[in-house]
């Protein structure tokens, strides 16, 4: 018969450490997160219309509100470096010279086949926005596109041949305009084509990014 072999007097046993549970920063980062992932899904399925500006000063509302009740437990340093980032990237969004950061986050593909189809802006906060003009025929001398980036790229593919006027403006990236490439820190490029001002059907594009890319092509 074997017998179980006893901790002699004076040995310890080892147990294993208790498994800590998720620190107060990492809950109040995986609730910002929750945040900002909801409002997106709810603007792409557009259920809300809401920019990234009013979404970035919910989520530092929601650090400020956790460090005035988490107060009494000492300080959060990893929830003042969040709040902190959250309201300069909100300031930096509202304070944008132009409607740029409008709009949803990811990749759009808009294709356009008529001129009655041209909406008033197209808007989008981050991410890459190709606009396709291409297949227009039925362009007339009031044809006019604007259409703006907050971080990202913009891309608008105008119909060959086509009369086109662009005023492009960029906070700090690059513009190019059927192959002219402009690179630097707040850019402001006008184009015309030779035969803009005597055609009965052109084209006037108003372009922005605050940061990123534009482009115009008739590739």
């Amino acid at each position: 018969m074997t017998l179980t072999d006893r901790p002699t007097s004076g040995s310890t046993v080892e147990r294993p450490n208790p498994r800590r549970g998720a620190s107060i920063p990492q809950i109040v980062g995986g609730a910002v997160l929750v945040l900002i992932g909801l409002t997106w899904l709810l603007e792409r399925t557009g259920a809300i219309d809401i920019s990234v500006t009013a979404v970035l000063a919910l989520a530092t509302m929601l650090v400020g509100i956790s460090l005035i009740l988490l107060a009494r437990d000492g300080a959060h340093p990893g929830l003042v470096v969040l709040g902190t980032v959250l309201a300069l990237l909100a300031l930096l969004t509202a304070a944008a010279p132009f409607e740029g950061f409008q709009g949803g986050v990811g990749d759009r593909v808009i294709e356009i086949s008529s001129v009655d189809e041209i909406r008033p802006d197209y808007n989008l906060a981050m991410g890459k926005l190709t606009i396709d003009l291409t297949e227009i025929d039925d362009l007339d001398a009031s044809t006019r596109l604007t259409a703006s980036v907050g971080m990202g790229e913009l891309i608008v593919r105008v119909p060959p041949g086509a009369e086109v006027s662009v005023d492009g403006r960029v906070g700090a990236g690059q513009i190019e305009i059927m192959g002219r490439v402009t690179d630097g820190v707040g850019i402001d490029e006008t184009f015309e084509t030779p035969g803009f001002d005597q055609a009965d059907a052109s084209l006037s594009l108003d372009l922005q990014a605050f940061t990123g890319r534009v482009e115009v092509t008739d590739d």
